[in-house]
């Protein structure tokens, strides 16, 4: 369900939606239903219980979401699938509107072909070497130097990306786990590594610990942990995990059909 209301979000913010006063406290409204303000602020406060900071972008985003799940809910309803009033209360919501878009969506069958292309794709994509490495995100240069000053004075790198890092990657020290490219090394071809990265990454050895690097988010710190041969997946081992990302692939592009044909029809006002 978080899935589907993700993909909903992300038609919403490309399509055209109309914005009004509210004079009643209605947050927004989907083909003339209202979406109240208590609901928006329920599910503000349910973010700021777990510690999300809600700034605009954010409660624009709460916003959009119970659009979407409003108008789902009404393609709910008017498709029958409320045998009585008691099938349709708000417990049953979530389990209701999942059951109407698998109904919509059927599974994708993933063919034997498109596996082995898939799967050709990534081998081309490595390198001879592969890498591990940490990785110690931050937006000040600064404070970055100095943390690298404390890292060369002899403090743990796995604590200090603990402590400081602004990476997902700070919760495991800052360990990413094994990545190859090509080299030498060419932007565009490094496997979702940086390519000033995987370049520092090209000409280090294990235990050595990079100069700060400009990277996409601020400045980064690398450490490499270990270098090995490439240890190529055989295709029978990944064949099936394939299979199924294809399958998920597939049909994520067919609900956003879905979402953006229901969107294209609905009319939604979002109050100022």
């Amino acid at each position: 369900m978080k899935a589907l209301l993700r993909l909903c979000l992300a038609a919403l913010l490309v399509s055209p939606v109309t914005q009004a006063a509210s004079a009643d406290g209605a947050v927004a409204q989907v083909n003339g239903v209202d979406i109240p303000r208590a609901a928006f602020d329920g599910e503000v406060a349910r973010l700021q219980s777990t510690g999300t900071a809600v700034d605009a972008t954010t409660a624009n985003a709460v916003r959009h979401r119970l659009i979407a799940r409003e108008l789902l809910w009404q393609k709910v309803r008017a498709s029958g699938a409320c045998g009585a009033p008691a099938v349709c209360d708000d417990a049953s919501r979530d389990a209701l509107i999942e059951a109407y878009v698998n109904r919509r969506v059927p599974v994708v069958e993933v063919t034997e072909q498109a596996v082995r292309a898939r799967y050709d794709d990534i081998v081309s994509r490595l390198g001879q070497r592969e890498f591990r490495f940490s990785l110690i995100g931050m937006d000040d240069a600064a404070a970055l130097r100095a943390l690298a000053d404390r890292v060369a004075a002899g403090a743990d790198f796995a604590h200090e990306a603990r402590t400081h890092s602004h990476f997902a990657s700070a919760a495991n020290g800052g360990e990413l786990g094994w990545h190859s490219f090509p080299e030498p090394v060419t932007d565009g071809r490094t496997n979702g590594v940086p390519a000033g990265i995987a370049q520092a990454l090209a000409g280090m050895q294990p235990g050595q610990v990079s100069p700060p690097l400009r990277a996409d988010e601020g400045w980064a710190l690398v450490r490499l942990e270990a270098v090995r041969p490439t240890l190529t997946p055989d295709y029978a081992d990944m064949r099936e995990t394939l299979r199924s990302l294809l399958a998920a692939q597939a049909r994520e592009a067919q609900l956003r059909e879905l979402i953006v044909d229901l969107l294209r029809h609905a009319r939604i006002t979002v109050s100022d």
